[in-house]
């Protein structure tokens, strides 16, 4: 399905990850809307930053395109990348390697990584396969983790109920 017969029928929000033609230090800058032809004119069309947070119906949404897990897994010995996302909310940060082994660009007085509290769905993008699990968030929240597939491999989306 093309971006734009989505983007004519449901928001859809696009986030940039590796190797895409955004900025490569996180966090990403959205897509320029050149690279988004005839779906960027789309009212529906959001182009998001890398992490991205947001909203839809009460319920808090957390994503990244994948580089932070996949970065954490290349130098941790554990092999499952929900725990690496569930280790990442205990934590409350989003990048624990970053500047170390992934380029961030440098703030002055914050870090943009740093979780202040739990979102209800944490996901992550460009993952090997999908997996899903429900976990505690640090505040007692329980959050819905989620790997999701790299498109252009799987040709999966996935969806998530919000009841």
């Amino acid at each position: 399905m093309a971006l734009t017969q989505l983007a004519a029928g449901v928001p859809v929000d696009v986030m940039p990850g590796a190797g895409d033609p955004a900025t490569a230090s996180l966090p990403q800058q959205p897509l320029h809307r050149c690279l988004l032809p005839g779906a960027a004119g789309f009212p529906t069309v959001t182009r998001a930053t890398n992490p991205h947070a947001f909203q839809v119906g009460g319920v808090s949404f957390l994503g990244s395109s994948g580089q932070t897990v996949d970065d954490i897994f290349k130098f941790s010995t554990c092999d499952d990348r929900l725990d690496i996302m569930a280790a990442t909310l205990e934590w409350r940060h989003l990048s624990p390697t970053s500047p170390d082994t992934l380029p961030t660009f440098p703030f002055e007085d914050r870090d943009p990584f740093i979780l202040t509290e739990a979102p209800h769905c944490y996901f992550v993008g460009n993952q090997p396969s999908f997996a899903t699990r429900v976990v505690k968030g640090p505040d007692g929240r329980a959050v819905r983790l989620v790997c999701v597939p790299k498109f252009s491999e799987s040709g999966d989306i996935v969806l998530v109920n919000l009841r």
